[in-house]
């Protein structure tokens, strides 16, 4: 009795040993194909900052040049609008406007996997946190920036040239349009619309410098994650 016993005792220890090896490698294995899949997308999220940081270092300059002409115009603005050759090119630049074209479908795809907490380095998560929420704040004052130039700005100007396109011998900041000038307009309202021209370029183009200067530190936190 005393051998069955002994044998029963042990046959049950080691079914419930194989039930829990059988249960560990399985934990183990859906644990290491989940970091995998997160290594694959943190890999892509990588390759697609990149592009994330040509475009804010582009936005950036422009904005950079919509503000020094706008400060040009208020220059000229307060010289009681005398000669200056180049003020087409720095009326024009209030007119600037900026997309940011960035992928957001590689972050979107580790927050809604629940994945988020496989990232070893705390303020990888933290960075990318907070990368994504200045990123939506900065489309936003695009969107304002879009709205006040095609809505409000443009149309007063036009009744002060007669063309705006874009022209070759007349370039704006890489390609934008340029008014060309048949009579010169109201000094009050275009100071006005220069003074809020500088202020919220200068900002927007501080904000873009700083997303791009965000992408190289989190893309080289990314790097560090995935050697580990």
């Amino acid at each position: 009795m005393k051998n069955i016993l002994a044998k029963g005792g042990v046959e049950f220890v080691a079914v419930f040993l194989g039930i829990g090896l059988s249960l560990w490698v399985d934990e183990y294995q859906k644990s290491k194909e989940a970091r995998q899949l997160n290594n694959q997308i943190l890999r892509r999220l990588h390759d697609n900052l990149e592009a994330d940081s040509t475009d804010a270092v582009w936005n950036h300059e422009a904005h950079h040049f919509a503000k020094r002409g706008s400060e040009k115009v208020l220059e000229w603005c307060n010289n009681g609008q005398k000669g200056q050759d180049s003020i087409d090119i720095f009326i024009s630049s209030l007119a600037i406007t900026t997309f940011f074209v960035n992928n957001v479908e590689e972050y979107n795809a580790l927050k809604s996997s629940g994945r988020m907490e496989l990232i070893k380095n705390e303020e990888l998560v933290k960075k990318l946190h907070k990368y994504y929420t200045l990123v939506n704040f900065v489309k936003t004052i695009d969107e304002r920036i879009a709205d006040a130039s095609f809505n409000r700005f443009i149309p007063f100007m036009m009744d002060y040239a007669d063309f705006y396109g874009y022209k070759k011998s007349r370039t704006v900041y890489d390609g934008y349009s340029t008014f060309e000038l048949i009579d010169l307009p109201p000094v009050s309202k275009l100071k006005m619309f220069a003074s809020n021209k500088k202020s919220i370029s200068e900002r927007t183009s501080k904000r873009y410098l700083k997303l791009a200067e965000d992408v190289t530190e989190i893309r080289k936190m990314i790097r560090n994650e995935l050697k580990n």
